[in-house]
């Protein structure tokens, strides 16, 4: 079977958030720092040039920080890249988020928010998870593929179906993670 080359990166160290279970509570409690770097276009060029497949998955940042995310959002869609982005920051206005699903509108987002939106930064401390969800119900009536990545946690295992509901109405497909956290 062949499998389309893939590449997950972390394009730049900045997060608007602060996660318990985040590698940069981890930098932070052990005295280090993290790595200050954007990828730029140049860079990301040569990689697209190369990869099928790119996921957009910061261990230690939000990739929609990156200064030239979506001019790299367009690159993929012209080269014929497949793209997935995996993100829970919540710090960009919606008009970016318009010219983020224009840019590559066959793009996959999976959007981290764990609950209901009004109880999302219980994790992910300083999410408004309110306007989270307004911009995945917005990628969503724009025909982008719109996941909700919803983390059980002691918190939020009750609201399971009532979120699922709330995704199918606006036709966002619910992903269901369990953590041991």
């Amino acid at each position: 079977m062949n499998r389309p080359k893939t590449i997950n990166l972390d394009i730049t160290s900045r997060c608007t958030l602060a996660c318990s279970g985040c590698d940069r509570v981890w930098y932070k409690n052990n005295g280090k720092t993290i790595p200050k770097h954007d990828l730029s276009l140049e860079e990301f060029d040569k990689i697209s040039n190369y990869f099928e497949k790119v996921l957009f998955c910061g261990q230690i940042s939000d990739p929609i920080f990156n200064p030239h995310f979506i001019d790299m959002l367009k690159m993929c869609y012209e080269k014929n890249v497949d793209v997935q982005i995996s993100t829970a920051a919540s710090h960009r206005p919606e008009e970016w988020y318009v010219k983020a699903f224009e840019a590559n509108p066959k793009a996959k987002w999976i959007f981290g928010l764990d609950g209901f939106p009004k109880d999302s930064h219980k994790y992910r401390i300083n999410q408004d998870g309110e306007h989270i969800f307004e911009m995945m119900k917005l990628g969503a009536s724009m025909g982008v593929r719109v996941y909700w990545q919803y983390i059980v946690f002691n918190y939020n295992e009750n609201d399971i179906e009532v979120a699922r509901k709330m995704a199918q109405k606006y036709k966002i497909i619910f992903k269901l993670t369990y953590s041991g956290r």
